[in-house]
């Protein structure tokens, strides 16, 4: 008489339990590029600045003379902006990591280094 083997079963859930739990990540984890497409405005900004995320990863800064944002993309529930910093007569390359705190059609909250900023979503 062959001895069953007992791995089998266990291995086929625990494929099962990770595929769901992955699959409920894709779904309602992670933070969608379409959620976060559009004007931003600081709601602590008298000028109206913020930044602007495009199609295809391109972003724009809107009112701020001294940072020009050129390109974002997510990780998880962090959003990277890149762009040069005009500052001193000099031109530097830059990356902001704003982890998301939280985010609605019309609010986005972001914490950097330790400070929560406030969005608001013009369009």
């Amino acid at each position: 008489m062959a001895k069953k083997n007992s791995i089998h079963p266990v291995v086929t859930i625990l494929s099962i339990v990770v595929a769901l739990a992955l699959l409920a990540y894709i779904l309602f984890g992670g933070v969608r590029k379409r959620d976060i497409s559009g004007t931003w405005i600081a709601d602590t900004s008298a000028m109206g600045s913020g930044f602007q995320c495009g199609t295809h990863g391109i972003a724009a800064s809107v009112n701020n003379s001294t940072c020009q944002y050129n390109s974002w993309e997510l990780s998880g529930n962090k959003m990277i902006l890149r762009g040069k910093l005009f500052q001193d007569r000099r031109v530097y390359d830059f990356s902001d990591t704003l982890h998301i705190k939280k985010l609605t059609s019309t609010v986005l909250v972001v914490e950097e280094d330790g400070r929560t900023t406030s969005y608001h979503k013009v369009r």
